[in-house]
C-alpha cells in the first residue's frame, strides 16, 4: 500500500500508540492538536517521524482522519471540525463511557454526511495495538463501515498494528464492534485476565 497522508485527532495514549505503528509503515501521520505547541508532543512526533499541526490544518491535509479523543469530548468536536471531514475516510475510535452510545457515528453522519465513517481500535487496550502477538498467535480486530476502497485502506491500517481485520459490515453493525468493549472490559478487569488481552476468531 502507497504511504496514506493521516491525521491523527487525539495524544493520548491510544493515538500516540497507533500514531506510532502508522509511521513505523511508511505513512504520513500528523497530530492534529489544540495546543500544537506543546512540547511534549512535538518532541514525541518528532520521534516517532510524525508532525503537529492545529485540528483543522490536520484534517485538511489528511486522506484518513483517526478520532482517538475522549468520548465524552466529541460532542462538541464533531460540530466543531465536522464539515472539514466530508470526503475523507474518517475512523471513530472513541467509546462515550456512559452516554447513549459508545460510538460517535450518528453525530459524525450528521455534520459529516460525505465522509467514509468507520468504528475501529476501540474495542482493545492499547497494549494490543502495541503488540498484537499472544504467544504464537496473532489477535482479531472488528470493525464496520462500507464496502469499497476506503475499507482496504481501513483494513491496511489494521494490519499496520499486527492484527488481523475482521469486517462485520457497514455501520449497522457497528453494535457488534461495540459489544466487545464491554467483553474485553468485564474479562480484562472483572474476571483479571488482564490488559493483554486480544481475540483470535477461528473457523474450520
Amino acid at each position: 500500500m502507497s504511504s496514506t497522508a493521516i491525521a491523527v485527532i487525539g495524544s493520548g495514549v491510544i493515538g500516540r500508540t497507533l500514531a506510532t505503528r502508522f509511521a513505523q509503515s511508511g505513512h504520513a501521520v500528523t497530530f492534529g492538536a489544540r495546543t500544537p505547541e506543546n512540547a511534549d508532543l512535538a518532541a514525541f512526533a518528532q520521534q516517532i517521524g510524525a508532525r503537529v499541526t492545529d485540528v483543522g490544518t490536520a484534517i485538511d491535509g489528511a486522506d484518513v482522519v483517526l478520532l482517538a479523543i475522549s468520548g465524552a469530548a466529541m460532542t462538541e468536536a464533531v460540530p466543531a471540525f465536522g464539515a472539514r471531514l466530508g470526503g475523507r475516510i474518517v475512523i471513530d475510535a472513541t467509546n462515550h463511557v456512559g452516554g447513549p452510545s459508545l460510538n460517535s457515528l450518528a453525530a459524525l453522519a450528521e455534520h459529516a454526511p460525505a465522509a467514509r465513517l468507520y468504528r475501529a481500535f476501540n474495542s482493545l487496550g492499547w497494549e494490543n495495538f502495541a503488540d498484537a502477538r499472544y504467544g504464537e498467535e496473532t489477535g482479531d480486530l472488528l470493525y464496520s463501515g462500507p464496502e469499497g476502497e476506503s475499507r482496504a485502506v481501513v483494513a491496511e491500517l489494521i494490519g499496520a498494528t499486527g492484527l488481523r481485520p475482521v469486517w462485520v459490515g457497514d455501520n449497522d453493525k457497528a453494535q457488534l464492534v461495540d459489544n466487545f468493549v464491554a467483553l474485553w472490559f468485564t474479562l480484562a478487569f472483572d474476571r483479571g485476565w488482564g490488559r493483554n488481552l486480544g481475540f483470535r476468531l477461528l473457523t474450520r
